[in-house]
């Protein structure tokens, strides 16, 4: 009894005591309310609300109390959770309060959690302070200090404009967007302040959409600063009057710390150097009639090298290349020596003049006043300008000094300012449709032919497959794109893996056919001794190799032009290797000699008028050249200006087991009807291996003929393979023909380069059951001739939809803040059997955990970017439970962060595997299947 006396005595003593020091002290539960569960009086005092009030109109719930002030809660909320967090015991916050009638006021708020809980809620003790007064003097020096800014920005302005230097405040973003500018920038582009909001709403790119030259110039500069970490850039631009005269400015520019909206800030100030430029003009025109000519040195330690020469030195000296000769060599005795006991000053910088003699390419005499002046440095080699001017009159000699020196300085200045210049960043990214669009055309393609097969299930099902390839084809794009700096660095490493080389080209043809169809081009796939088809190699990159170069060669070649794709086996040293050559010929419009060798230079393009319309990066062919050295293949071009351009791809690989055709059709015939011989050739040769007797044709008169004779004999042919291109009729007609002369003795196939779905209804009508896709591979001859004469489907794929996954009787719990997202994982999921238990971010998903039994869960999907608490914490506070479960349930980490160092953070937190977005339904159930069965 006495201890609670003395407890009651001491809190009331307490209470008193904060009253008297006016601090208002209270306590919380932390749940979603924050709730008030005791305060003292200096805490009603300060909300100006009685205890009775309080509880009354907000129940204690101090959200309730904010509602009407939401800055201030937020201000709360945010603290609290963000310390709680940390793992910190406390946290202090500035927050602007409202009393009853709408007057603000600041308290100062300081939050201690304790060990304590109630109700299964944390305890913690707020006290708060009145801190209006100090705020309002903050406020104050604050506004002091906008006013005495502002009046010193005015008067900097004023200076500035008196000097006629334009000040100018901008956005780094898509518009470069002007914020404030002083009065000269408006004289300078000749325009009001008024006319520049107006016309070209403050966005710099719009004031220069009619010079779209000196744009892309500022453009690029600025982007060469940023990407060498420079903090400043100055550029020489010509800019137009409203009238369009010309005039020239130097602008200069600087990037600030300063942030607006997430866009950081930077200052541009401009001068009008149009006299300046001028004069320059003139004296160049005039320093062009100096008899004599200029070099530029790099002195190593023991020689001098030519850089660069001006055209005149061919005047006097037979020079064709000066970068090769030797500067020393034309000298004369006497010369050479004086070079050579200057040397040494040259290698320390010093400037040097001197009357050289010399033999010019007649084998005169000549002497030159020479003044070397050093202007750069070169891996500490230094870099000089010499100019000589040819005194052998030396009755000019005096007057040529005076030009020398002031000519000198110019010529300095100018080619300092050259040197500085960075016009070599190429800007991809505006030039990516190139790559992109390739896929997309083949997905958008075969959608519309899907919603035209509607009602035929098979061809869905092949419309959707190749869809599916482009969707992935156009993923790894983006993957390649993302990631070009690791590509450009040599750091992506092949994924050898066995791959099957029918399927590879088939994917290439699928993808690149919507294009090729588009310019009504000619397209072929011819082989030549394929005997292997199952190689080891990593498909992914090949066929990107593949496809940039057949995207190039479809893009340059003209309406109704031809592209050929030929590929021959050749044996290798080794029993388990084979060398592969790939040959794409095209007939376009070929590339110029000089641009041969830079083709596979990274971001190199060729300019002229043949390809104003033609779209890309500049990095297909740097790519494919890096792909097949990493594959240990290579890569060469040959080309003729409007003949057309061949590229050569030689792979040496490794061959994997030929598999058997498995064809039992004893003393059968077939006959072979293609326009192209070595088509027919080949075929032959590998049915006739087969135990098949083969005849071909290379006409449809020549199929029909032999026909018309097999069936008047008694011995039909027991299958008829038609070409849809004959060198006579098409193979439509040849096949009605046939049928009409042999009627139904022959079953009839069809084989065309592209997708056959655009003759398949007349090629049915004509009496035809079936059709293959070129090139005629082993395999696919054998298949065909399976499913079509012994009714023996050979495919083999095998799928998430063909394979029986059955996880009926688990739970799963899925975390994802996309709704469509949600949708799809639990309509996939759902259709094995699992029961699905959907939550939209991270909190509730540990929430949802939590408060399940032990063992309900028997796994986990996890998105990582969700608001309230994104997936990596979730995981971090699940496995921090203290319940068995709760370290041995599998978490799988399902998210578009794709890279990496993503997948490395999700291990790190205690993941179990990561799935890329867009979800491989596939691999996502193959994965869950593999942690169930542990």
């Amino acid at each position: 009894m006495s201890d609670n006396l003395n407890y009651e005595q001491l809190s009331s003593e307490y209470n008193l005591l904060m009253n008297v020091l006016e601090v208002s002290v209270s306590k919380h539960l932390a749940d979603e309310h924050f709730t008030c569960i005791w305060a003292n009086d200096y805490y009603y005092q300060m909300i100006r609300y009685s205890k009775e009030e309080y509880e009354a109109r907000f129940h204690n719930h101090p959200d309730e109390f904010f509602a009407n002030n939401p800055e201030g809660w937020q201000i709360i909320t945010e603290k609290v959770r963000a310390s709680i967090a940390n793992r910190e015991n406390s946290c202090t916050a500035y927050i602007p309060m409202l009393y009853p009638n709408g007057e603000k006021y600041w308290v100062k708020l300081k939050s201690v959690y304790t060990d304590e809980y109630i109700d299964g809620c944390r305890v913690s003790y707020t006290t708060m302070t009145d801190i209006t007064e100090m705020m309002q003097t903050r406020l104050e020096k604050e506004q002091h200090f906008q006013r005495v800014f502002e009046q010193v920005s005015q008067e900097q302005d004023m200076l500035m404009s008196a000097l006629n230097v334009s000040v100018s405040k901008h956005l780094m973003d898509e518009h470069f967007t002007c914020i404030r500018a002083n009065e000269f920038y408006y004289r300078l582009i000749g325009y009001t302040k008024e006319e520049c909001h107006s016309i070209f709403h403050d966005h710099v790119d719009e004031f220069f959409a009619n010079n779209s030259d000196s744009w892309n110039i500022l453009h690029k500069k600025i982007e060469a600063t940023i990407a060498d970490n420079d903090d400043s850039y100055s550029v020489f631009l010509p800019m137009y009057y409203p009238n369009g005269s010309v005039y020239w400015v130097k602008l200069v520019g600087f990037f600030t710390d300063e942030y607006i909206d997430g866009r950081q800030v930077t200052y541009a100030t401009m001068v009008n150097v149009t006299d300046m430029l001028q004069i320059q003009k003139e004296r160049t025109i005039a320093y062009d009639n100096i008899p004599g000519f200029i070099v530029k040195y790099r002195i190593t330690p023991d020689s001098l090298l030519i850089l660069e020469a001006s055209d005149r030195i061919g005047n006097l000296f037979d020079v064709k290349d000066p970068s090769s000769a030797d500067p020393l060599r034309v000298l004369a005795p006497e010369s050479q020596e004086l070079m050579q006991e200057q040397f040494s000053h040259l290698r320390s910088r010093e400037h040097f003049e001197a009357t050289l003699h010399m033999k010019d390419k007649s084998d005169q005499d000549r002497w030159f006043q020479a003044s070397f002046s050093c202007i750069d440095t070169i891996a500490a080699d230094p870099v000089y300008l010499a100019v000589f001017i040819d005194i052998t009159d030396v009755t000019v000699l005096r007057e040529l000094r005076c030009k020398l020196e002031e000519r000198t300085e110019m010529l300095n200045k100018a080619l300092d300012k050259a040197e500085k210049a960075n016009l070599a960043k190429s800007d991809f990214l505006s030039r990516m449709s190139h790559d992109i669009r390739t896929p997309m055309n083949a997905i958008v393609g075969m959608t519309k032919i899907a919603f035209s097969h509607i009602k035929e299930p098979e061809k869905m099902e092949d419309c959707l497959k190749k869809i599916e390839l482009s969707s992935q084809h156009l993923l790894s794009l983006i993957n390649d794109v993302l990631d070009m700096s690791k590509i450009e660095s040599g750091k992506i490493t092949p994924n050898i893996g066995p791959m099957l080389l029918p399927e590879l080209i088939e994917n290439v043809v699928t993808i690149m056919q919507p294009d090729i169809k588009a310019k009504n081009q000619q397209f072929s796939v011819r082989l030549q001794n394929v005997i292997h088809e199952n190689i080891y190699c990593d498909a992914l990159r090949l066929r990107q190799a593949f496809i940039n170069i057949l995207s190039n060669a479809c893009k340059f070649t003209p309406v109704g032009g031809s592209i050929a794709m030929d590929i021959e086996e050749c044996a290798a040293e080794e029993a388990d290797r084979a060398v592969y050559t790939f040959t794409f010929a095209d007939t376009g419009i070929g590339i110029n000699p000089e641009f041969v060798d830079k083709i596979f230079d990274a971001f190199s393009r060729e300019y002229d008028s043949r390809m104003e319309q033609a779209e890309g990066t500049g990095l297909g062919m740097a790519i494919t050249k890096k792909v097949m050295d990493m594959l240990g293949g290579t890569v060469s071009v040959e080309s003729q200006v409007g003949r057309g351009t061949t590229f050569t791809v030689v792979l040496p690989v490794q061959i994997g087991r030929i598999t058997p055709a498995g064809i039992q059709l004893p003393h059968a015939r077939v006959l072979i009807a293609d326009a192209d011989r070595e088509v027919c050739e080949s075929s032959s040769r590998f049915l006739g291996e087969c135990g098949i007797s083969a005849d071909w044709a290379v006409s449809g008169h020549e199929a029909l003929s032999k026909a018309e004779e097999a069936h008047a004999s008694g011995r039909d042919y027991r299958a008829v393979i038609l070409d849809g291109q004959l060198t006579d009729i098409s193979g439509v007609d040849t096949a009605r023909l046939i049928r009409e002369k042999t009627g139904d003795a022959s079953p009839i196939l069809a084989i065309s380069a592209y997708d056959w779905s655009d003759i398949e209804p007349a090629a049915k009508a004509a009496g035809v059951r079936g059709f293959l896709q070129k090139p005629l591979f082993r395999s696919t001859l054998a298949a065909s001739l399976k499913k079509y004469l012994l009714d023996q489907d050979t495919d083999q794929t095998e799928d998430v939809q063909k394979q029986s996954f059955d996880f009926t009787g688990k739970t799963f719990l899925l975390a994802d803040d996309n709704e469509l997202n949600r949708e799809i994982a639990e309509v996939l999921l759902t259709s094995t059997g699992a029961v699905i238990d959907s939550v939209c971010n991270g909190l509730q998903c540990v929430e949802k955990f939590t408060g399940s039994p032990e063992g309900y869960y028997d796994l986990i999907l996890m998105d990582i970017q969700m608001p309230q608490m994104n997936g990596y914490t979730a995981t971090h506070k699940i496995r921090e439970l203290s319940r068995s479960d709760a370290r041995t349930v599998p978490i799988l980490a399902m998210t578009a962060d794709a890279f990496s160092e993503d997948i490395e953070a999700a291990m790190a937190v205690g993941m179990n595997a990561h799935l890329a977005k867009p979800l491989d339904i596939n691999l996502v159930i193959r994965t869950i299947s593999r942690f169930l069965n542990r």
